[in-house]
């Protein structure tokens, strides 16, 4: 099964030792933000893809695909 955008996101944090507040304030957005999305609730905007991948120290494209494939499952 596809993990869904919130999960990776959060793997990737915890594997950084990371508090959401820390990620949250690299992003630019508050930690309650940061929680939607790791709870599925909200998958983050376009704009903050790139600011996504830098703070996670990961590939943009790997954070692109991870919002794609989260948009696939919406979709099906």
């Amino acid at each position: 099964m596809v993990k869904a955008f919130g999960e990776e996101f959060c793997l990737q944090r915890k594997r950084l030792d990371l508090s959401q507040e820390a990620v949250g304030k690299s992003i630019g957005v508050s930690r309650t933000y940061i929680t939607l999305i790791e709870g599925g609730k909200r998958l983050p905007g376009k704009k903050n893809l790139l600011k996504i991948a830098s703070a996670l120290k990961i590939q943009k494209d790997t954070v692109i695909n991870w919002y794609l494939k989260e948009l696939r499952n919406k979709l099906s």
